[in-house]
């Protein structure tokens, strides 16, 4: 068992304090400046061009369970992907980057 976890996550943005608040006021976070937090969350946005690459890249944050999932879907009106393992769906912030709410089916 390794004895590091994952403790934050840079991102570009263009305007680092102001998406900052956009997930601070979306997903009930903190922001302070241009750094984002809440239980298990640290993300901090940095001075640059944004990656915007959906495709390849997102934000993911897990619910507990469906009934979670579909009171943030409800929230987004988005629609839901049911997979094999995840349930989940996307949106995308101010800047384009893409943000996927999940949970693991029971």
């Amino acid at each position: 068992m390794s004895d590091f976890c994952l403790e934050h996550v840079n991102v570009p943005s263009k305007s680092p304090n102001d998406l900052a608040k956009w997930y601070a006021d979306t997903f009930d976070l903190t922001a302070e400046k241009h750094v984002v937090r809440g239980p298990g969350v640290l993300i901090a946005f940095q001075e640059g061009e944004p990656i915007n690459r959906p495709d390849v890249l997102h934000i993911g944050f897990r619910v507990p369970n469906m009934v979670a999932l579909e009171d943030w879907r409800s929230r987004f009106d988005r629609p839901l992907k049911v997979g094999p393992e995840f349930s989940s769906f996307q949106v995308f912030d101010p800047e384009g980057n893409c943000v996927e709410i999940y949970t693991k089916n029971t």
